[in-house]
């Protein structure tokens, strides 16, 4: 119960890590730069479920736990273009619903209202469309975390981190034979402190973590795509006023998702997403993540 009653208490600082990705996951196309002058808004809808809590160290701990969330994402893009480079500064805010969390019976109780808003913008170094049936592309997408979202010290849940985060994303688009191709992605993710962690007065820090994911894509046709993703997370280990809390971001997921293109400027999109592996957090068994994208 001594180990319980700690998680509940960091759960605090770092739910969002625990319900939602490390760094910002990636839907296929992502890094497709489109023509400058184009905007983009995208809403998202998650849900996921998670039924057990791995923490690192200590065994699975399954019988009478949970967590359920419900997350929206409006995400706003502009491309231009700056020294002959495409650019797309955009904005992510997102904010939902995280309920029925218990560890082993406890329960950690409830959150809602916004989550901590995200700032930032690709900039594609290698920018060929007419490559295959997908474009080749590298991009360069650097993140701020900003921790302007809903955060009460003391609290189990809270969707805001209170604390400041830094994702540095590298993206590449390959094309590989007809009309498949493979996209790359790489994260790495640091924090700042958390001042207010735990019982309100006490400091989360947290090791960087590093991200890769993976698609591979197959075009039926420019408007009908599925794709076959993975992704593993490593680091971001948690520590207490110096003392290591059996937290981290240790997890693989597999994917799978389909798009299609509606009319001539709406996409849908929906995502399958089941953890295969996590240790010092919740897994997840199952995700659904929505799309919508509206170009203008």
């Amino acid at each position: 119960m001594r180990f319980l009653a700690l998680q509940s208490s960091i759960l605090a600082a770092s739910l969002w890590l625990s319900a939602n990705a490390h760094a910002v996951d990636v839907n296929a196309g992502d890094y497709t730069a489109l023509p400058p002058g184009t905007s983009v808004a995208a809403w998202y809808q998650q849900h996921g479920r998670a039924s057990s809590f791995n923490p690192d160290g200590g065994g699975t701990v399954s019988d009478n736990t949970r967590l359920r969330s419900n997350i929206s994402i409006l995400r706003l893009i502009h491309f231009t273009e700056i020294a002959g480079i495409t650019v797309d500064p955009q904005v992510l805010l997102p904010f939902g619903h995280v309920y029925g969390a218990k560890i082993g019976g406890q329960s950690l109780g409830s959150a809602s209202g916004m989550a901590d808003p995200i700032f930032g913008a690709t900039f594609w170094l290698v920018n060929q469309p007419g490559a295959g049936a997908s474009g080749r592309y590298f991009g360069v997408t650097p993140l701020l975390y900003v921790p302007w979202g809903s955060y009460h010290k003391g609290d189990a849940l809270n969707l805001g981190e209170n604390r400041y985060k830094f994702d540095l994303q590298l993206g590449w688009v390959e094309p590989l034979w007809g009309k498949t191709s493979l996209e790359l992605y790489g994260d790495a993710v640091l924090y700042g402190d958390n001042d207010d962690a735990g019982s309100g007065r006490q400091t989360l820090e947290q090791d960087p973590t590093y991200q890769v994911q993976a698609n591979l894509r197959y075009d039926f046709n420019p408007s009908q795509r599925i794709a076959l993703g993975y992704s593993a997370s490593t680091g971001g280990k948690q520590f207490i006023d110096g003392d290591y809390i059996g937290q981290k971001t240790e997890v693989q997921q597999v994917r799978f998702e389909f798009q299609q293109m509606v009319a001539r400027n709406v996409q849908l999109s929906a995502q399958l997403t089941h953890d295969v592996q996590a240790e010092g957090g919740f897994r997840e068994d199952v995700g659904v993540n929505l799309r919508a994208l509206l170009l203008f």
